[in-house]
């Protein structure tokens, strides 16, 4: 063995020596590379940095002269909408907003999702409502109730109110259909109830929980759907809070979590937020510009009666600017708050000189592209070829590596096997010479010599079949007849089989198999081998108990066979390679226990090759346990 280890030894340092060689001469050759472009790279970014500086003044010079005509179009516009003229000095697509203190109105229309918090001007319930509140509340005449809403709905001050009350109390008297009748009748209204919320808001909102409470699912979709599309065309002048609860209302009933769509809720935002300023800046005329963080402006004026105010478009710079040709690899943003620059060449300006908070960044698009770059191009084509050499050098260092392990694991595996034939030859060889001898006289003796050599010829008929089977398996060459069989029973008879084994050794096994009769598809043989190796496997890693457990339950569409001992257990950091061929545990090896290690390689490809699947669970000092499962036969119970 020491020749063959120094062997290793010499392959394993050679190869490490290459690789460092390898290694050597790649970050060399990549930090040479890399000092050469590193003087283009510099005035690459340096040529760019002046150019986006140029750039930038150029925009804001320009902004800040568009800026100051738009307010003043803002300060002088009377009519709304707005004149063609002023909208021809403006860019394409950008709306006009005019804000009073109880409507909203855009040009070109625009659908919102909520309204700002106009004061109410709600309709206030009358004392009529007293006398059907009391039958409702107090006496629980919920007939007599609707019966007194019935005049008030046909009333137009209070039909709104009566027909919401009379859902209400037709729902409470499981009257489905006279309270879906009054929400129908709900949606055509335009009254507002004294909580703010528009009253066929409401309606549709509770059309959507009374259908879904009935049971009938289409319906509540279809009323669900019907809710989403009112949201979505703004139908209903509705504050944000009433909005986003009915919009998760519709959600759920939808079974969705969609959320609405981004630019509309930001319009509606934005709205909200410049009526909120309106309200704070006081009475007298006053003018202000706001950039946003997807890169559009706006410009509003205010009076005491009313706000316009104009949104550009997300790139309405683009259009707007007029700069030279050659700049259409360069872009702008105005900067959120918290912002950390980038690694491309880029200029920042503030904006206080368009009267603008905030400030606006230039840059490169892919950070810009110029024929300097090509030498960085040439540097990753060196690094990637160098990575290559490395990749593959490595690749090679773990294939020779791979291959000395497994032929040290063969080399094991040609030992233990020539021991596991020389040691029952030499026993069978010695009696044999002495019965030929006839030195054995007596006829007890000489019978039990005969059974000795019976059994060894039999541990060595099995071993060279268990070789040869091992063989089979490996080339693929190995033919199983599957077929319907009782794996319980043919458990019982793999242990009758070995009770002769298990009598010489001094064990016993405790069965605890299922009465019932679990059938499955299966090599009858190749399984009773399995369980022979199992069984053999826990005779021979349990010096110290000298009781094998089996058992065997059937659980739902599967049966399970588990054999159980308590030796000396497998290591978790060997478990996940015991079931290769040749591996053999650490433990197993320390206490000079003899085997060849294809065993539970067997199994596993047997178990594998009849549709099941076998299971390790062992501890260091408490045994293991192996678990065979399969498939009932045909999917069903037992006895199917």
């Amino acid at each position: 063995m020491r020749p063959q280890v120094l062997r290793v030894f010499t392959v394993h340092r050679n190869l490490l020596l290459l690789l460092a060689v390898v290694g050597c001469l790649a970050v060399s050759q990549v930090w040479l590379t890399w000092r050469m472009v590193e003087q283009d790279r510099d005035l690459a970014a340096q040529r760019s940095r002046e150019r986006l500086e140029h750039v930038a003044d150029l925009a804001l010079a320009q902004l800040s002269s568009s800026l100051g005509e738009w307010t003043l179009g803002l300060t002088d516009l009377e009519t709304f909408p707005p004149p063609v003229a002023l909208k021809a000095q403006l860019p394409p697509e950008v709306t006009f907003i005019r804000i009073t203190r109880q409507s909203v109105v855009t040009s070109p229309v625009r659908p919102l999702l909520f309204v700002p918090d106009f004061p109410s001007s709600s309709l206030e319930v009358t004392k009529e409502f007293d006398i059907p509140e009391q039958m409702e509340f107090r006496d629980f005449q919920y007939e007599h109730a609707i019966d007194a809403l019935r005049g008030l709905a046909e009333k137009p001050p209070t039909r709104a109110e009566a027909l919401l009350r009379m859902a209400r109390v037709a729902r409470k008297l499981n009257h489905t259909e006279t309270a879906m009748a009054a929400y129908d009748r709900l949606l055509g209204e335009t009254a507002i109830q004294t909580t703010g919320l528009p009253y066929a808001m409401l309606a549709a909102g509770a059309r959507c929980e009374l259908l879904a409470g009935t049971g009938d699912e289409r319906r509540a979709l279809t009323a669900a759907e019907g809710l989403h599309a009112a949201l979505l065309e703004g139908r209903w002048p509705v504050r944000r809070e009433a909005f986003e609860y009915y919009w998760a209302v519709m959600n759920r009933f939808r079974h969705t979590s969609h959320r609405p769509p981004e630019p509309m809720f930001e319009f509606s935002t934005l709205i909200q937020e410049l009526y909120l300023n309106w309200q704070g800046t006081g009475r007298g005329p006053s003018s202000g510009r706001d950039a946003r963080t997807d890169s559009s402006v706006v410009v509003w004026h205010a009076t005491p009666d009313r706000l316009t105010a104009l949104v550009t478009p997300r790139n309405w710079l683009r259009s707007n600017l007029t700069l030279a040709k050659n700049v259409n690899d360069v872009r702008w943003r105005f900067l959120p708050a918290g912002w950390q620059p980038g690694a491309e060449p880029y200029v920042i300006r503030t904006l206080s000189d368009a009267q603008l908070p905030g400030r606006m960044e230039f840059s490169l698009v892919n950070g810009g592209i110029h024929p300097e770059s090509y030498s960085r191009t040439r540097l990753s084509g060196v690094a990637l070829m160098l990575l290559l050499l490395i990749a593959g050098a490595y690749a090679t260092y773990r294939g020779v590596s791979r291959e000395l392990q497994v032929a040290h694991l063969q080399s094991d595996f040609v030992s233990a096997v020539s021991h596991e034939f020389r040691s029952p030859l030499t026993s069978l060889r010695s009696i044999t010479e002495l019965l030929a001898s006839n030195r054995i006289t007596d006829e007890n003796r000489r019978r039990q010599s005969y059974n000795f050599m019976e059994r060894e010829t039999g541990r060595l008929h099995h071993l060279v079949e268990d070789l040869l089977d091992f063989g089979r398996m490996e080339s693929g060459r190995k033919q199983y007849r599957i077929e319907l069989l009782d794996i319980f029973g043919l458990v019982r008879s793999a242990v009758d089989d070995f009770g002769e084994v298990l009598v010489a050794s001094g064990f016993s096994i405790e069965m605890n198999l299922d009465p019932r009769q679990a059938n499955v598809q299966g090599d009858a043989e190749a399984l009773r081998r399995a369980v022979r190796n199992l069984l053999e496997n826990a005779v021979k890693y349990s010096p110290e108990c000298r009781s094998i457990w089996i058992d065997g339950a059937i659980h739902g569409n599967q049966v399970s066979v588990s054999v159980r001992d308590h030796g000396m257990g497998i290591d978790p950091r060997e478990q996940r390679r015991i079931f290769e061929k040749f591996v053999r545990g650490a433990a197993a090896n320390k206490a000079g226990i003899n085997g060849t290690g294809i065993g539970l390689s067997m199994v596993r490809q047997i178990v594998a090759a009849c549709g099941g699947e076998i299971r390790l669970a062992s501890s260091v000092g408490s045994g293991s346990t192996f678990t065979i499962l399969f498939p009932l036969a045909g999917g069903g119970g037992p006895d199917a």
